[in-house]
């Protein structure tokens, strides 16, 4: 019996596990669940230090600042989306 592989969204690097989640979803869509996110981000919250690269740290930066976010904040909003869709998967 053959297993296939499911595909959630575009590899976005050289690792397996690295794809765009978000890859198969509108703009608006996106939006609206990032929106939905940030309410349910004011939870208890413990602090814990992270290594980004430069880049992807001034990107994540200036979409929050666009969105009128804090950039941590949208960090938290992302990884929880990611890990809720992995889930799902």
């Amino acid at each position: 019996m053959k297993t296939r592989k499911r595909v959630i969204g575009k590899q976005f690097g050289p690792e397996r596990h690295q794809f765009d989640p978000y890859d198969a979803m509108t703009n608006k869509d996106f939006e609206a669940e990032v929106i939905a996110a940030l309410d349910a981000a004011k939870q208890r919250q413990k602090a814990i230090s992270i290594k980004l690269p430069e880049a992807l740290l001034e990107r994540t930066r200036e979409e929050a600042k666009r969105r009128g976010v804090p950039y941590q904040t949208l960090i938290k909003v992302l990884l929880e989306r990611s890990l809720d869709r992995l889930g799902a998967a």
